[in-house]
């Protein structure tokens, strides 16, 4: 019964978002508080119907449903008068928000993990006892009445910003995501990326790389990704030669980076654009460079490690034929869609959402094996909804944070300390901004992360004059590779459990797979040609030189450059061309490459002396 009222809940939720997306959002704050309400009751509805829960569980969990079903209710029906009460709060406002915030972190505690509980947590005593805190973080202290006009009734608390989109927006594409998956447009892409990469040198790990990019960017999750796409390149990789946990590795890093890459980019890139009150468009045709010399990061280091450890390719036998991809080419339809309706019909993103969903199931209509049956609308409904809970809790817990920041100043007195600390430098300052974006994005979602950051640093990013572009997507990068950042990285012990392998050095060798993606961030910094905020002479240029940069950083990483074997010396000379093709401008990039050349013309002629043997 339970389960039942939990799934007719979950097709409302879908139902509802379709709707709003199609006839326009509901008013007020009904959108929002209708959707962060209908996730909390079927969170905790789902908890209910397990019938193995003891008792006592069973009461706290129809004691949150409550509370979620009267918090939603009671918002609703002072939304009107909120904006006529010169900032008088009534004891109900302050029982409702309260519940409201009990209640959210303990389904951060479920969903999320402890780690961004207790974060929360420690904000909220932060808020009581700010006049006790010692230097730039002491304020006045927040009382109960205080916390509960910001927080529960505020535009910057829970119902603020981040809510907004996950309801307006990322719900949309989590929807789509999952019609991608259950009509056969997802696994498409694998059995592409198969055809196209899988006979080359070390194909199942290539494989593994364009796989996930595409896949990640529809999912937006990194761990899902593993699951989804790893299920199938890892045990391909390992059959091929490649080492357990280097096969782990690339998938994870593979799967992190996947959010990174347009069209979608998972769901904090609609974040990002609604704080910089930007078109996701233009969002999106910023991080096309970033984000193609991640993945060929990726893709040069797997194929010198391939090539310097004689793997082969997949058999021709175990590929999918050209014949069945062009037979299903219809299947790239919808994606060919989205990007048409943002890039050329200029539709906002509520309406690309909605109008590539139904394209899907138009394209797959006449296909008896991808067509949307009973069986898989339900699965589409369930995956869709467990898409939704984690973000939106997330999106509405990180609202008790930022509306402890803004209503303490905090916010304000965090970015002239940064300052301060980095001495005005902005390298420094870049230094400490990724340390602290790694650290806050271990163990938390990257939307959670980024919502912390961009209300905690971006403002110190900016007053150096850095590009506010640039800025949010420096955070959203480092909040993205904290999931192959040891000791805290999830992606990489995911797929280490799939590899049935040692997850510290999958986290090792994950960290050293993405370590373009540490450097990329402060390439568009210093270089915001590279967000294609220049002429196209400028793009072409630096993508080359960055092209050529990622390459003497994959061949020193690997110990091998070219076809051959390199000793530390000449690491050393590829790691020092690899930063002077990474820095902008044109003396240094002649110098990297000038090096880069000198490399190769040392070691043929070493070859044709003899005096070295090819590996």
């Amino acid at each position: 019964m339970l389960k039942r009222l939990s799934f007719a809940l979950a097709v409302l939720f879908c139902i509802f978002h379709c709707w709003t997306a199609m006839f326009g959002a509901a008013a007020g704050i009904g959108q929002k508080a209708i959707h962060l309400g209908l996730v909390l009751i079927i969170f905790f509805l789902d908890y209910l119907a397990q019938e193995d829960r003891k008792w006592y569980c069973r009461v706290m969990d129809a004691f949150f449903i409550l509370a979620s079903a009267g918090s939603l209710i009671y918002i609703m029906s002072i939304d009107k008068t909120i904006d006529l009460r010169s900032g008088m709060i009534y004891t109900y406002d302050i029982l409702f928000g309260v519940l409201l915030i009990i209640t959210l972190i303990e389904a951060t505690r479920r969903a999320v993990g402890k780690s961004l509980a207790i974060v929360v947590v420690c904000f909220i005593v932060y808020g009581f006892m700010g006049q006790h805190m010692p230097g730039f973080l002491a304020h006045v202290g927040m009382d109960i009445t205080r916390i509960t006009s910001v927080v529960y009734l505020g535009t910057d608390g829970i119902y603020g910003t981040a809510i907004y989109a996950s309801a307006s927006y990322i719900v949309l594409f989590v929807i789509l995501g999952a019609v991608f998956n259950e009509t056969g447009v997802g696994d498409y892409f694998t059995k592409l990326a198969s055809r196209a990469f899988g006979k080359f040198r070390g194909g199942p790990a290539k494989i593994a790389v364009v796989a996930s990019g595409l896949f990640g960017s529809i999912s937006g999750s990194a761990i899902a990704n593993v699951i989804g796409t790893g299920t199938f390149t890892i045990p391909m990789m390992k059959k091929c030669g490649f080492e357990d946990e280097y096969a782990a590795a690339v998938e994870a890093s593979a799967s992190t980076g996947g959010q990174i890459m347009p069209p979608v980019m998972g769901a904090t890139a609609f974040l990002i654009a609604e704080y910089l009150g930007i078109p996701y468009f233009d969002l999106v045709k910023a991080a096309l460079i970033p984000a193609v010399l991640f993945y060929v990061a990726i893709l040069m280091t797997v194929d010198l490690y391939a090539r310097k450890n004689n793997i082969k390719g997949v058999p021709e036998s175990e590929l999918p034929t050209w014949k069945e991809l062009v037979k299903n080419v219809y299947l790239i339809l919808p994606l060919i869609y989205l990007i048409v309706s943002m890039s050329v019909f200029k539709m906002s993103v509520t309406k690309s959402g909605i109008t590539s969903i139904i394209a899907t199931i138009v394209c797959t209509l006449f296909s008896a094996r991808n067509r949307i049956t009973p069986d898989k609308l339900k699965k589409i409904v369930k995956a869709s909804i467990n898409g939704a809970k984690p973000v939106a809790i997330a999106c509405g817990v990180v609202g008790i944070i930022i509306g402890i920041v803004m209503g303490s100043g905090l916010g304000f007195r965090m970015s002239s300390v940064l300052i301060q600390v980095s001495n005005g430098h902005l390298g420094i300052l870049l230094v400490l901004t990724m340390v602290v974006s790694l650290i806050l994005g271990m163990g938390v979602p990257t939307t959670a992360a980024y919502l912390m950051l961009a209300l905690l640093v971006v403002p110190a990013l900016k007053q150096m004059n850095v590009l506010p572009l640039a800025a949010h997507l420096f955070i959203f990068y480092f909040g993205i590779i904290s999931n192959v950042t040891p000791p805290v990285a999830l992606a990489a012990y995911a797929a280490a459990g799939v590899a049935r392998c040692n997850p510290t050095r999958t986290g090792v060798f994950a960290f050293k797979l993405s370590l373009s993606g540490f450097i990329l961030p402060f390439m568009f910094v210093y270089n915001p040609v590279l967000l294609m905020q220049g002429g196209a002479l400028e793009i072409i240029q630096s993508l080359i030189t960055a092209l050529l940069g990622i390459y003497s950083l994959s061949a020193a990483l690997e110990k091998f450059v070219f076809k051959w074997n390199i000793n530390r010396a000449e690491r050393l000379v590829l790691l020092a061309s690899a930063l002077l093709l990474i820095i902008p401008g044109t003396i240094t990039d002649l110098i990297g490459f000038a090096v880069l050349l000198g490399i190769f013309l040392i070691k043929t002629a070493e070859e044709k002396k003899g005096n070295y043997a090819k590996a």
